[in-house]
């Protein structure tokens, strides 16, 4: 069966068209939130680079995808994977589809209820409302000054006793975000870097369709990697 993306968390880097902060003094959880959200505020729409770790630490496994993401306010996700395989992942809401160019086939599904949406999406297709879907504090080590990140620690404000985590890592001059780690109760881990990030006006509705294929329902996971990947 095919393992296929139905929960992919979109991130941003840096652009020229965001603001620069300039500030000294290390900014309170706040202060932190509130410049993510004046920078996300003028765009509907953006593109970047994204590059996916996959780690399952029980079974010792690791895969690794990169290739385009593109996002559209408020719930439009598609993603062209381009390594190591050609995939595009598109997610509406709870639905998804992820075809296979090379092979012509898709896989369609529903992202089941007990998924917690809000903890993968939510932060990011409404940043508007980071502060009220989330409970937001400074995690253990906070800075890294080498990769000049500012983390914030995000757990899910409506179920306290949800066993999700998100680590978001924002660029500390421009309040991007250019790194999250998005945790579950055994240890595993999806890490998502991304770079190349254009903010734009509008995404066609095209880039939010895939060609039609067989219907195939399936338990959503990661993209399909067809070998062991050699991600570090």
């Amino acid at each position: 069966m095919k393992r296929a993306a139905a929960v992919i968390l979109l991130l941003l880097l840096v652009s020229e068209q965001v603001p620069v902060f300039a500030e000294s003094k290390i900014p309170s959880v706040e202060q932190a939130v509130h410049r993510i959200q004046t920078v996300y505020a003028g765009y509907c729409c953006f593109k970047a680079a994204f590059d996916q770790l996959t780690v399952n630490v029980s079974m010792d496994l690791k895969d690794r995808f990169k290739g385009t993401m593109y996002v559209r306010k408020p719930g439009h996700i598609a993603l062209d994977v381009d390594w190591p395989e050609r995939q595009k992942v598109v997610i509406k809401g709870r639905s998804y589809t992820v075809f296979f160019p090379d092979e012509g086939n898709a896989a369609r599904g529903e992202i089941p209820p007990e998924v917690n949406v809000e903890h993968f999406f939510g932060f990011f297709a409404n940043i508007g409302d980071l502060d009220r879907n989330f409970t937001i504090e400074f995690p253990a080590k906070a800075f890294d000054e080498s990769a000049n990140l500012i983390f914030l620690e995000l757990t899910d404000k409506k179920k306290p006793t949800s066993t999700f985590r998100i680590l978001l890592g924002a660029d500390r001059d421009h309040y991007t975000i250019r790194r999250a780690i998005i945790y579950d109760a055994l240890g595993n881990y999806n890490r998502f870097d991304l770079s190349d990030i254009t903010f734009l006006n509008s995404i066609p509705e095209s880039q939010f369709q895939v060609a039609p294929g067989p219907a195939e329902i399936i338990t959503p996971s990661t993209p399909r990697n067809p070998k062991q990947s050699d991600a570090d």
